[in-house]
């Protein structure tokens, strides 16, 4: 999950919808509220929590995704803020959550996947309504408008606003799968296009230069292959997180 790998939180996929977090040596504080020494089991399907006494089921109001986002809304973690927006246009309390996530593919360098699909940055910027402004609001000018605030008031904030906040990345999280997967299926289709258009023109070419081999065509035939499927496996994470409320003052 993605709150988990911000806060640095060791993930081991045990199958059957089961997850095993263990703490690690990075992360974001020493002692992470909620998660014992020795680590503890969760899973998102609430049949599999029902069917085993040690899974805890997770959902938004769990005190792991709550401590979590406290976590790194209101610290200094480099890749979450909290910010304010001097705007009389909008109502004072508007809240807006800036969220920055990264779409990329996991695969050894040789298959240079950076031709298809190089990390790729989605940027959005929602309402309460989970409206997406960041066609209309770009990122330079709308950053150069926000001011920082210190630990305490933003602990405040975080505090009156912690159910919105997690609503609204419900509602983010639905968005930047349609998004990413735009991007992957493009990038898939580009990948297919180029690599099968490669080996067709050199299995052309052999017709008239028999010096080809058929390894050679193998060859290109299974990178081709490796690389669709790596395609296949690409993913999203959330890279950064900003929490903006206006004010008047």
């Amino acid at each position: 999950m993605n709150l988990f790998d911000i806060v640095g939180i060791n993930q081991d996929d045990r199958g059957d919808n089961l997850i095993v977090l263990t703490p690690s040596d990075h992360m974001l504080v020493p002692d992470f509220p909620g998660l014992p020494e020795d680590g503890c089991t969760i899973t998102f399907e609430r049949d599999v929590a029902l069917s085993r006494e040690d899974a805890q089921f997770i959902t938004w109001e769990h005190p792991l995704i709550r401590n979590g986002l406290d976590l790194i809304l209101s610290g200094d973690t480099g890749s979450s803020t909290i910010s304010l927006l001097k705007n009389k246009a909008l109502p004072v309390g508007t809240l807006l959550v800036e969220l920055v996530y990264v779409v990329e593919a996991q695969a050894p360098k040789q298959l240079q996947l950076n031709r298809f699909l190089p990390p790729t940055p989605v940027r959005m910027l929602l309402d309460k309504n989970g409206n997406n402004l960041a066609a209309q609001v770009e990122f330079e000018t709308f950053n150069r408008q926000l001011s920082a605030v210190n630990r305490h008031t933003g602990s405040k904030l975080v505090n009156a606003v912690q159910q919105d906040v997690h609503a609204i990345l419900q509602l983010g999280e639905t968005q930047i799968e349609q998004s990413a997967r735009a991007l992957i299926d493009n990038a898939r289709r580009e990948a297919d296009e180029k690599l099968s258009g490669e080996l067709s023109r050199l299995e052309a070419l052999r017709a008239v230069n028999p010096n080809i081999r058929d390894d050679e065509l193998a060859a290109i035939d299974s990178n081709r292959q490796q690389v669709l499927e790596s395609l296949n496996q690409a993913g999203w994470r959330l890279d950064a997180l900003r929490l903006i409320v206006v004010t008047h003052q």
